[in-house]
């Protein structure tokens, strides 16, 4: 009763870890026989995601039958920093030991590294994830993540807050509001690498948690972002060499720039 994944790139797993680790404390990984799944709701409750990547998108994959497995991110974040980029990093679990081995090891090099860690028992809530990636939005776009980064950078100079519009048939308008000043950053729809925007939809969300995820900008191949007002943000970040992880943020309440930020709708 036994996993073991390997991934020729440790990059793509280190990227997911630091940017998740960075949002939530500690979370269950599901592995079964066709995929690898992590799906975990901030303690706010703010923010929801779900990371999928398919068999096919390890190097390796031998799995036989459905593990769930609790893991400390930061602990693990810790583990994955030690590995290099030319790397190979293997994940090993056997059922009978109650502990993850995460093997490090160089291609044409015979030295190894091997750190365990050992599971946690999670009391895990159900997460809606699936009625929002039902929901229908009127306004969706694939966008270059560098510009999102350029204008949360520039909202962060103002307030913690990014308002978003998308305006049919022009484009999308981020801007920020606070005691110095606002700042707007206007892209048309030439800007975007493809876009949807059958009306016009705004929301106002949390630079941290917006921040927290663009992490993972770094090893995304595509980013394509979807907008309906008085909803949850939602974000699909196709990865590099496979994987796929669906973020939701919940909206502010208000656009007010003042308030805390416990005046935030949760899921």
């Amino acid at each position: 009763m036994s996993f073991r994944l390997k991934l020729e790139n440790s990059r793509i797993l280190k990227g997911i870890v630091e940017t998740l680790s960075s949002i939530i404390d500690e979370t269950e990984f599901k592995i079964s026989p066709k995929e690898f799944v992590i799906s975990a709701m901030d303690p706010s409750r703010i923010c929801l995601l779900k990371l999928t990547i398919k068999k096919e998108n390890f190097d390796e994959y031998e799995c036989d039958n459905t593990y769930k497995v609790g893991l400390n991110l930061d602990d693990l974040d810790k583990i994955l920093k030690r590995t290099a980029s030319n790397d190979h990093i293997e994940l090993e679990f056997k059922e009978k030991e109650q502990k993850i081995k995460i093997k490090m090891q160089r291609e044409g090099i015979s030295r190894a590294r091997t750190f365990s860690l050992a599971l946690l028992d999670i009391d895990t809530e159900e997460i809606p994830m699936d009625n929002l990636l039902k929901i229908e939005y009127p306004a969706k776009w694939v966008i270059d993540s560098e510009f999102l980064v350029e204008a949360i950078k520039d909202a962060e100079i103002y307030s913690e807050i990014l308002n978003i519009k998308a305006n049919e048939n022009e484009g999308l308008l981020f801007s920020s509001t606070g005691q110095i000043g606002e700042m707007e950053y206007n892209l048309s729809i030439e800007d975007l690498i493809n876009s949807e925007i059958t009306e016009t939809c705004s929301g106002a969300y949390s630079l941290t948690f917006l921040k927290a995820i663009l992490k993972i900008a770094s090893i995304t191949e595509k980013l394509e972002i979807s907008l309906k007002t008085d909803h949850p943000l939602k974000m699909i970040f196709n990865l590099l060499e496979g994987g796929e992880l669906s973020y939701f943020l919940a909206p502010r309440v208000e656009e007010a720039e003042f308030e805390d930020d416990d005046d935030m709708d949760e899921f």
